[in-house]
């Protein structure tokens, strides 16, 4: 039983977080992302592996930084940071491309 001292703010942080708050804070983009691209990956359907080079690329020149290895930023190494989103948003391209016209690319 809490005592009135308890009952204060210092009480809600020491509860543990139910599982509605638990489940309210996860990122369910990545959740749900992972085993579809790992069955895309399987069944050899590259699109949407295509549609997330391109997301990443153009999230890139928003940000103004790309992560390869380590982060790149535009200003500090603007030649690397275009190469890097160039080739992402190419080979973006070309998943895309190659499934919907195998026949370019055999």
């Amino acid at each position: 039983m809490p005592t009135p001292q308890m009952r204060g703010s210092k009480h809600r942080e020491l509860a543990k977080p139910s599982i509605y708050e638990t489940l309210k804070h996860q990122k369910w983009l990545t959740l749900i992302g992972l085993p579809v691209l790992l069955g895309t990956t399987i069944t050899g359907v590259y699109t949407l592996w295509g549609v997330l080079f391109i997301y990443w690329g153009l999230t890139s020149l928003r940000s103004g930084q790309v992560f390869l290895l380590e982060t790149i930023e535009r200003r500090d190494d603007p030649a690397l940071f275009w190469i890097i989103v160039a080739l992402w948003v190419l080979t973006g391209g070309i998943y895309v491309i190659g499934d919907f016209f195998p026949s370019l690319w055999y």
